[in-house]
């Protein structure tokens, strides 16, 4: 059956977005990009994404890629957040004019969802992380402001407006329940998996620990490399592979490095910095677990990855990750932040355990496959936009 032109409908998603699928930065702009990925597959639905020119972008400002329609805005005005966003407003509100969409997906409840509301359009909004948590994990003064900004004039002030939320997590729900509309229209969807992870074949040949992610104070680096050094003297094959970005906390990664100096274990602690998609694809693929000693997350992505690629997970038991990993170890090991000595144990268990990790591995992999197959959650997200759809109306109709 062929869709009539009042049956389509046309979103914009509204958020950082990857113009290169093998660079991809942070869990935000991976979700998002896996979501698309299956969103586009969907008859019915005309997908328009709006984002900020990339540095040094020299190419046009509207195209096509990936059945995608991009809408590329200017460079993000200085000192909007002082300002309201009425700059950004004025940006945002002239796109969508011209391409009149029946409702916005604003990911992360920050100023693109903010002006997203405030443009009249329908809004719903995925809330990804906890902005005031966070906070409380930055250690310059410049950091402290923008995430009070984020967090208290305009996290909590779109949460509080928002009429329709997506929740990838039931701790990120219950932790805004105090602030929500009474009559918020809420919905439960995980974030999506890119195919690549569930298609990954184990290639690890010698005991490997591997971290994904950014390497900053919140994710508690240092805690893992201590647990490593603990690790080393009794497994002397184990390797450690830290894979994330490692320019936004200059000093933090210093540190880091002096203490893997001090250690002696610089040809067995691998800081490798950003890689792209093709490259973590390879290092899930050779690792034996993956670890996440973070002191505070939502619904990572990295568990959700290696939960798809069958590899069992150590992390802290903060936020979601218990909904993801399962209270009782059947997914994965939960630690309590800051425990080094049950880091490293827990590592060493599933090290000499290959049975163990691949049992949990397997179990993991089931839960991915029911829960995050991009094309499943893109199926329940559509459900959600028809469901918009069916109460509201844009208000140039």
């Amino acid at each position: 059956m062929v869709e009539s032109k009042s049956d389509i409908l046309r979103v914009v998603m509204i958020g950082g977005y990857s113009m290169d699928s093998t660079q991809i930065q942070g869990g935000v702009q991976a979700a998002t990009k896996y979501l698309v990925n299956g969103l586009v597959k969907i008859d019915g639905l005309d997908l328009h994404v709006l984002t900020f020119k990339p540095k040094g972008w020299s190419g046009p400002e509207q195209f096509n890629k990936d059945g995608v329609r991009v809408h590329l805005l200017p460079s993000y005005p200085r000192f909007e957040r002082l300002q309201g966003y009425r700059r950004y407003q004025t940006m945002v509100n002239r796109k969508l004019v011209t391409i009149n969409p029946s409702l916005i997906h604003a990911q992360e409840a920050s100023s693109d969802a903010l002006v997203s509301i405030r443009s009249g359009y329908s809004t719903v909004i995925t809330a990804h992380g906890i902005h005031s948590e966070d906070a409380k994990y930055v250690s310059s003064f410049s950091q402290r402001i923008r995430f009070y900004f984020d967090s208290l004039l305009t996290e909590r002030l779109v949460i509080h407006k928002a009429k329709f939320l997506i929740a990838i997590s039931h701790y990120v729900s219950n932790y805004f329940n105090s602030i929500m509309r009474p009559d918020v229209d809420l919905e439960f969807i995980p974030n999506a998996v890119d195919e690549g992870f569930f298609k990954l074949m184990d290639s690890s040949q010698k005991p490997v620990v591997l971290f994904v992610g950014r390497v900053i104070p919140l994710k508690r680096i240092h805690d893992l490399v201590q647990a490593f050094i603990k690790i080393a003297n009794i497994i002397p094959q184990a390797e450690l592979r830290i894979a994330g970005e490692i320019t936004s906390a200059h000093n933090y990664v210093d540190s880091i490095r002096n203490l893997i100096n001090q250690s002696g274990l610089g040809d067995r602690i691998f800081l490798l910095g950003e890689r792209n998609q093709k490259d973590i694809l390879k290092e899930y693929s050779n690792c034996s677990l993956v670890v996440l000693p973070s002191s505070q997350e939502n619904s990572p992505m990295v568990i959700a990855q290696a939960m798809a690629a069958a590899k069992p997970v150590v992390a802290t038991r903060v936020g979601g990750v218990a909904e993801m990993v399962g209270l009782g170890g059947e997914r994965g090991l939960l630690i309590n932040v800051g425990d080094i000595d049950a880091l490293a144990i827990s590592i060493i268990d599933l090290l000499q355990n290959p049975e163990r990790r691949v049992l949990i591995g397997q179990a993991g992999r089931a839960f991915a496959i029911e829960h995050y197959l991009s094309e499943s959650v893109a199926q329940r997200t559509y459900e959600f936009y028809r469901h918009i759809s069916s109460c509201e109306r844009n208000p140039l109709e």
